[in-house]
């Protein structure tokens, strides 16, 4: 049985803009790079409760998402038990189907799973979360070029598979993790809560 009921607040951070499966990334060596930091606030995968478990998935696609070939390593907090890494990977491989997981799940291999301590500290755009000893990601609002104010922004998207309303700002990271190395500054930064659920 898949997740049931599971409502996540994550923070998406892009190292190139990527607009999936509409057309090729638009970064100089057509690579689309990520970071994407779950904070689960209430939900189950079967009889696995999920609710209170972290985690950061570091994405890292040699073209365009659906063209395939990624590598990903999932960071989960030391206490998230076996049987909650177990759900977590079945559902990010798409494995119980569940959009977008579905659709993204068969685009990546996960290649590495590491528990470290992970914080996510602050709201809105405005986080900063990190994997202890591994790397962290700090993200901020959009400013106002003339007055250097917060210029809030959001993408709404009513019928969206990844995101129904995002807010979006600018994020710089930095992670190591299991061979793969991703080092950006002013990307791309996607906060959002998502309701993900295959039931």
């Amino acid at each position: 049985m898949g997740p049931r009921g599971s409502r996540l607040r994550v923070l998406q951070l892009r190292a190139r803009l990527c607009l999936q499966f509409l057309r090729v990334p638009s970064s100089a060596d057509g690579s689309c790079k990520g970071m994407l930091g779950f904070d689960i606030l209430e939900g189950s995968c079967g009889d696995v409760d999920l609710a209170g478990v972290t985690a950061i998935a570091v994405l890292d696609w040699p073209g365009a998402i659906h063209d395939g070939g990624g590598r990903t390593v999932l960071i989960v907090a030391p206490d998230t038990s076996e049987d909650q890494v177990d759900s977590l990977h079945q559902i990010l491989t798409g494995q119980l189907g569940c959009d977008p997981w579905g659709l993204l799940g068969g685009t990546f291999e996960v290649v590495g799973l590491v528990r470290a301590p992970i914080s996510f500290e602050g709201t809105g755009v405005k986080v900063t979360m990190i994997a202890e000893g591994l790397g962290r990601a700090t993200g901020d609002s959009l400013k106002n070029s003339v007055t250097g104010e917060d210029h809030q922004a959001q993408i709404v998207l009513p019928d969206g598979f990844i995101w129904k309303k995002g807010e979006c700002g600018i994020g710089t990271f930095e992670i190591e993790a299991e061979g793969l190395h991703l080092d950006y500054a002013d990307t791309n930064w996607i906060a959002y809560e998502f309701d993900w659920s295959n039931a």
